[in-house]
């Protein structure tokens, strides 16, 4: 057995991350009122087990006090359509 191993847990670890980052962010706001600090999501496609995880991004951004936006785009989106969006 290893001395001094630590076991980590990934939920506590992405608590403080999210707590990090909401201090961060409303320094940010509180810095320059009209900057919104955002996350933008662009899917193209519709897989549920995507959509399931693009759910949980934005749900996390707007708890710490960011815009959140999820673009969907058709499967048969282009390389270049999607450049243009």
């Amino acid at each position: 057995m290893l001395s001094g191993a630590k076991i980590l847990s990934g939920t506590d670890v992405a608590k403080e991350i999210r707590e990090r980052l909401k201090k961060e962010v409303a320094e940010i706001r509180r810095q320059i009122p009209t900057l919104v600090p955002g996350l933008a999501i662009v899917q193209v496609g519709g897989r549920e087990d995507s959509n399931v995880y693009i759910r949980m991004k934005i749900k996390a951004a707007e708890e710490i006090g960011m815009y959140a936006e999820h673009v969907q785009l058709p499967r048969s989106t282009t390389q270049d359509e999607l450049l243009a969006t």
